[in-house]
């Protein structure tokens, strides 16, 4: 286990990092897992059972469609890169697409014009949280900001009001 003593030699920043990182792997591999039924075709890998799907390749898919999620959330958790998001977003996006239209091909130009899109959109959605987020954090401060000095105008007020009296 000589990686485990490299990785506690580490900084706490450069476990940060690699954390990180992998944390994203887990997100990429989430979204390739997707492909896993078209790589074990080009490979020829062929199961026997197949536990009541018409074809090994229709159990692999099915499976890794369901525990693709699963693996996401498990990199979730170690707070990846955003841009690793991508790469599933753009794989569920074609997914999407052959779901409702199996005769697309992969290399068919509409269907990466929206995966495309799908990614673009999300990174501006992504923008949009993080502009109102700030927004909203800039408005509390001033919110708190402005109940502070209230009541130390208060406070100022009391003290001159029993000071006159």
């Amino acid at each position: 286990m000589e990686w485990i003593e490299e990785f506690k030699g580490l900084g706490l920043k450069n476990r940060l990092e690699n954390r990180r990182v992998l944390a994203s792997i887990f997100v990429a591999l989430s979204g390739l897992l997707l492909y896993l039924d078209k790589v074990f075709l080009l490979l020829n890998i062929e199961g026997s059972n197949t536990f009541g799907f018409s074809n090994y390749s229709n159990f692999i898919w099915a499976f890794t469609q369901s525990i693709a999620p699963v693996i996401m959330i498990i990199g979730f958790q170690f707070k990846p890169y955003l841009l690793s998001f991508l790469i599933p977003i753009y794989c569920y996006a074609v997914q999407i697409v052959w779901i409702f239209q199996p005769q697309f091909y992969f290399d068919e130009i509409y269907l990466q014009i929206y995966a495309i899109g799908s990614c673009l959109s999300f990174l501006l959605l992504m923008y949009l949280i993080k502009k109102i987020a700030l927004w909203h954090n800039h408005q509390t401060t001033l919110k708190k900001e402005f109940q502070q000095e209230a009541q130390e105008i208060l406070h100022i007020l009391k003290a001159k009001t029993v000071s006159e009296n």
